[in-house]
């Protein structure tokens, strides 16, 4: 018969085991580490993913010769082909000269991109008188000075209908009707007056209108 001694050797390596503390277990570190880095390496991947640009938007629609207000625009991240990002504001950019010297070039919508042609000086936004022969019937009976039209050509009543209308002037302001003089003279066609920005008549807009049938449609 043997006496008993105590827990010997192995006693000793389990209380060992005991003492030691989870967050001292190396595998435990090593763990933390792994889910880390992976952490870190995902937002780098994710924000190097996003390659979108801030850019200039509306938040109410303008017409030709409003005043540029900073209340009209707003920032909007957007991601565009290398074909048209150059064709619209960056906020990061630059306006050509202070807000209060630039006006609308042409009519744009809520929520439209701010292309860099909408924006001009106001020195640069001339205004000319734009004569349109308009035949009975084709514009408002009630047409007066003050609304805004867009103006619409087509082929003549006497030509082939080789073309569509086609609108050639948008949101354009009337300055004159001509109701009352063509009623005096007693013709069925009246010469009505819009004004329009010297950047609308780029083209071939008055060429256009002088040849074809003159439709004007009212837009407010």
């Amino acid at each position: 018969m043997s006496n008993w001694r105590g827990p010997g050797e192995s006693g000793k390596a389990r209380a060992q085991r005991l003492r030691i503390r989870p967050w001292r277990d190396p595998r435990l570190l090593v763990g933390v580490l792994l889910v880390l880095g992976a952490t870190i390496l995902g937002a780098k991947v994710v924000a190097a993913s996003d390659d979108s640009v801030q850019y200039w938007s509306m938040s109410a629609s303008v017409r030709p010769g409003d005043p540029v207000d900073r209340d009209a625009l707003r920032a909007t991240s957007v991601r565009l082909s290398d074909a048209t990002d150059g064709n619209y504001l960056r906020v990061d950019e630059e306006f050509e000269a202070p807000l209060d010297q630039l006006v609308w070039a042409h009519r744009v919508e809520a929520g439209s991109l701010v292309d860099k042609s909408a924006v001009v000086r106001a020195s640069r936004a001339a205004r000319s008188q734009l004569p349109l022969s308009v035949a009975e019937g084709a514009a408002p009976a009630d047409l007066a000075r003050g609304d805004l039209v867009d103006v619409w050509v087509g082929p003549r009543p006497d030509e082939e209908p080789r073309h569509v209308a086609k609108r050639v002037l948008a949101s354009v302001r009337v300055a004159e009707s001509g109701g009352d003089s063509a009623a005096r003279g007693g013709s069925l066609a009246r010469t009505v007056l819009v004004n329009v920005a010297a950047t609308q008549l780029e083209g071939s807009v008055v060429g256009t209108v002088a040849a074809g049938h003159v439709t004007l449609v009212r837009v407010s």
